[in-house]
């Protein structure tokens, strides 16, 4: 089985080190061999597994929540495009150029489709069954590889990466300021972190999180095909009662709060609003800043000249010094 192309095998090892001795790693066979320790890494589809199954039960079920959503929401079309757009409006990817690039947590891979272009190597990374997803959605590309491991035990060197982002992945870990001091050491001097977390909200937003924070002690407890139906349902019903005359009175010219609950979606086709339901009702955690706080989550790594975005929840972005 191979490994993967030769040119993009050849960039990758150049990135990855060993976790267990910070040694370099070879192709042999269907595997990736560490020469200082002889840690052995499978390769399955060109995907190099350096973790399987979580280490702890919560981290387990996020990994089956993920794993499960993303192979089920797979086609990036829907979303690709204007999501991208919400994600990365003003970032300039010109200075990708050249750029080693860290996808963490890449889901079924539809940011890095559109990061590829302007990057020289982009790894896509996730802990799931997801990265699967990803090897499709990304295949014709040559300067991207997609890697399955966990965000919190990368295996690529100290100062390796000029950027790396994580959308929406650090908000469901159990530590999120240790996964973002891992990603920290990842980047090379003068590299940049971009990542999105929930905001907390105030008011009728507020109370309406509060019910569904009361209902997923119920959720994130059903087999997902069941969860699943219950959130196309779910999906119909706010349709009808909530995006629809949001619709409605935009076209008659009346301008939507950005903060009004679910008024992103409006822009969105019905799929990515029943996509988001089940993420939302899925992962067993889920957490929630304020600008300060999201601030806080960067500054506190040793990240400087952060800013933070606001877009239906909190951009922040930082550099290493």
């Amino acid at each position: 089985m191979a490994i993967a192309a030769p040119a993009r095998q050849t960039w990758l090892l150049d990135l990855l080190e060993c976790r267990r001795c910070a040694g370099r790693f070879v192709a042999r066979d269907a595997a990736l061999v560490c020469a200082g320790c002889g840690e052995r890494v499978p390769v399955r589809d060109g995907i190099p597994i350096f973790v399987e199954t979580a280490a702890d039960p919560v981290s387990r079920q996020t990994q089956s929540s993920f794993g499960y959503e993303w192979t089920q929401f797979d086609d990036w079309r829907p979303s690709g495009h204007t999501n991208f757009a919400d994600y990365f409006d003003g970032f300039d990817l010109g200075s990708l150029a050249g750029a080693a690039v860290l996808d963490a947590g890449c889901g079924m891979g539809r940011h890095a489709r559109f990061i590829a272009p302007h990057a020289a190597r982009l790894v896509a990374c996730d802990f799931s069954a997801a990265i699967d997803a990803a090897a499709r959605n990304l295949a014709e590309f040559p300067n991207v590889a997609c890697v399955r491991a966990d965000i919190q035990a990368l295996p690529f060197g100290d100062g390796s990466l000029d950027l790396i982002y994580s959308l929406g992945v650090l908000h469901h870990l159990a530590d999120t300021s240790s996964a973002i001091r891992s990603l920290v050491r990842k980047l090379r001097a003068g590299g940049r972190l971009r990542i999105y977390v929930y905001w907390s909200q105030s008011g009728l937003t507020r109370r309406l999180l509060q019910l569904v924070g009361a209902a997923r002690r119920v959720t994130i407890r059903l087999p997902h095909p069941i969860l699943r139906s219950l959130c196309w349902a779910l999906s119909i019903g706010l349709t009808a009662a909530v995006i629809t005359p949001y619709r409605i009175l935009s076209r008659l010219g009346i301008r939507l709060p950005d903060r009004a609950p679910l008024v992103v979606y409006t822009k969105y086709p019905f799929r990515v609003l029943y996509n988001d339901q089940f993420d939302r009702f899925s992962a067993p955690i889920e957490k929630r800043y304020t600008a300060d706080e999201a601030r806080a989550l960067l500054e506190s790594a040793g990240l400087t000249g952060v800013r933070v975005i606001e877009r239906f929840g909190w951009i922040v972005e930082g550099r290493k010094p």
